[in-house]
This record gives C-alpha cells, structure tokens and sequence, in this order.
C-alpha cells in the first residue's frame, strides 16, 4: 500500500509510459484495498492510507485528462468508499461527457450510499441517453433507498425497454414485490442503444 502511495504521488503523466503506470497502479490499489477490507477488520494505519489513496483519485478525477478520469471513476466505484460520494456527485454535476457521466452513475451504485438518490432520480427523469438512464434504474436498485419507488415506478413506461427492466428489478429490490412491464422490441431496442453508443464514441479520448 505504501508503494502505491508513493507511486501516485507523480503528477505527471503526460507520456504514454506514465499513463500506463498510473492506470495499473488504480487497479492494484483497487485490488490491495479488497485484500484489506473483506473479511477482516480494517487497522486504523489501513484506513488512514486508504482515505489518502481516495483523496490521490479525486485528484486525477478532478484534474487529471480525458485518459485518465475513466479509471479514477471506476477505481472509485471499486473501492466502495462513502468519502468518495461527493466527489463524484459533484463531477456527474458538472461534466458534460456522457461516456464518464454514465460510469460515474455505475460508480454509485457500486457505492450503496443514499446521498446519490436524489441525484440518481433526476438522471432517470430526465432526458439522458437510454442506456444512462438504465444505469440509474440499476444504480437505485443497488442503493435500495425508499425514496427512488415513485421514480422507478415511473420508469416502467419510459421508451427503452432496458431501461423499464432495469427499474422493474430494482423496485423489486427495493420493496420484494414482482412489477409488470411492456417488453418491448429487442432488435428495436438494440439498434437505437447502437446509435446512441456511436454518439456516446465521439467523446471517447482518441
């Protein structure tokens, strides 16, 4: 763990070798953090280094380039901390990529944590792509906060057929009962979540 302090503590990663160190260094964090918190108890020194860890991937989240904010989000998500709630509240707030936004969606709900169902709920009420919208569905299922039912309810008729299964299962989740919905056109379904992946490409980092 101490290692992988050290390592993130280099700002710069402008060449292709340091933006693949940095990339491996998140995920080996990421794993190292699982070792230390699953199934055993979590010293005070490991919390410590660990709350250190988030605050280096805020960083790259906040002020990092278009290559790098995609592994900070999911590292985020990965490790599952509620210290990393806000921060990625405030990015879904601000950014404008759709690409990042949706995995920052995923992201909490990998989290749990009931701050992001406001947040959730305006994102599946709103006008977002379909399958953004889905991951919200997903997301407050996840979080399994009682508040989202209205808008998951409501979400059984949006147009996306995806996106009414994914609320379906989370209302399940949420209150145990089975919940009706139209099933849709797969192929119909497919080719319009195509069309918004090939939209969805062009914000991709090249």
């Amino acid at each position: 763990m101490k290692r992988c302090l050290t390592i993130l503590r280099y700002r710069n990663f402008k060449s292709k070798r340091r933006r693949r160190a940095k990339r491996a260094v998140i995920l080996l964090v990421v794993s190292i953090t699982v070792v230390f918190l699953i199934g055993k108890p979590v010293r005070s020194k490991t919390k410590d280094e660990l709350g250190i860890v988030i605050d280096r991937i805020v960083k790259v989240l906040k002020y990092g380039g278009m290559t790098e904010k995609p592994d900070a989000v999911v590292a985020l998500g990965m490790i599952g901390d509620p210290r990393a709630v806000e921060p990625l509240l405030e990015f879904l707030k601000y950014s404008k990529n759709v690409h990042l936004r949706t995995e920052t969606v995923k992201a909490l709900g990998r989290i749990g944590d009931k701050r992001a169902t406001p947040a959730l709920i305006n994102v599946l009420g709103s006008d977002n792509p379909s399958y953004m919208r889905a991951g919200a569905a997903k997301a407050l299922g996840e979080i399994g906060d009682k508040r989202a039912i209205p808008a998951l309810e409501k979400a059984l008729k949006d147009k996306y057929s995806y996106t009414r299964s994914q609320a379906a299962q989370s209302l399940k989740k949420i209150t145990g009962k089975d919940y009706s919905y139209e099933k849709g056109s797969p192929l119909k379904d497919m080719e319009e979540m195509m069309k918004e992946i090939k939209e969805m490409e062009k914000e991709l980092p090249k």
